[in-house]
C-alpha cells in the first residue's frame, strides 16, 4: 500500500510525501480500498530506509523522471 500511496501523491503533487502526516486519512482509505487491504496497513510502511528509496526510484523510472542532482540543478539554473 505504501507504494500506491507514493505513486498517487507523486502523480498529483510532483514530489514525494515527507511522511505519513502529509497524507490525508481519506486518501489512505481510498487507496486501501483500491488495493484491497485494511487502511491500518499503512502503519507498517517504513517512511525511511531502503524500501522507500527503492519505491521512489521505481516510480521515477516508470514516470520518466530522474532524481535531481546538484550538477543538474546548476545546469538548469545557468541554462546549459
Amino acid at each position: 500500500m505504501g507504494f500506491a500511496i507514493l505513486l498517487r501523491f507523486y502523480s498529483e503533487r510532483g514530489r514525494f510525501p515527507r511522511g505519513r502526516a502529509e497524507i490525508p486519512d481519506e486518501a489512505i482509505e481510498y487507496v486501501a480500498r483500491q488495493v484491497g487491504v485494511e487502511r491500518t496497513e499503512i502503519a507498517f510502511y517504513d517512511w525511511s530506509g531502503r524500501t522507500i528509496e527503492y519505491h521512489r526510484a521505481q516510480i521515477r523510472q516508470a514516470l520518466g523522471f530522474r532524481e535531481r542532482t546538484e550538477r543538474r540543478r546548476v545546469d538548469v539554473v545557468v541554462g546549459r
